[in-house]
């Protein structure tokens, strides 16, 4: 009887874990509706030995956009809607980037951090891959003109979204660490939500 429940104990033990699904990751990044982190964000070009480094935070707001601030090694604030980009230097007005390329740019990362299945086959062919609670999403830009800048972009997780990696066509790489994601409570502060409103 022991051998018998020592095998069956192995044997469950040896069943492999069930394969995270494109939809459970869609659910890891879009559980909340409103959400922040910090991010670290490596850069490396080809011809330079030192690779540029910056760091700052970021507000997520679901059906809104993202609000991308760079505190380090220079202050930037960036906000990004599905019909506006928007990037500010201290002590500058905002300055409002609509040129058709910017605006496609602005969705697509809006679609990496906010994703629909719809968005994803909108703008990549994608492969999905996990180990254990670890995915790994990669994506491979088809509109134009993206897939003319990208190569591919790389997105890690493990119950929440770890790492992107940019892959350009010149072959330099920038790879974005996030941490401490914080889920925020809605209604945001007049402050968090004057971010989005319109410049």
């Amino acid at each position: 009887m022991m051998a018998r429940l020592t095998l069956l104990l192995l044997a469950l033990l040896a069943w492999p874990a069930l394969a995270i699904t494109l939809a459970d990751v869609q659910q890891q990044l879009t559980a909340a509706d409103a959400r922040s982190a910090s991010f670290e964000q490596e850069r490396q070009i080809s011809g330079l030995t030192q690779a540029l480094r910056a760091s700052g935070e970021l507000l997520l707001m679901k059906g809104k956009g993202l609000w991308w601030q760079q505190q380090k090694p220079f202050p930037l604030t960036l906000t990004l809607t599905p019909t506006r980009m928007v990037q500010q230097l201290p002590g500058q007005p905002a300055q409002t980037l609509d040129s058709p390329q910017l605006l496609e740019f602005s969705n697509l990362m809006l679609a990496l951090f906010d994703p629909s299945e719809a968005a994803l086959d909108n703008y990549f062919r994608h492969r999905l891959s996990s180990e254990g609670e670890e995915w790994t999403l990669t994506l491979e830009p088809i509109r134009s003109p993206l897939d003319k800048v990208f190569a591919s972009l790389v997105l890690k997780g493990r119950h929440e979204l770890a790492s992107l990696a940019i892959h350009d066509k010149q072959g330099d790489v920038t790879l974005i660490r996030f941490v401490d994601w914080q889920l925020k409570t809605l209604p945001l502060s007049t402050e968090e939500q004057s971010r989005f409103d319109a410049h």
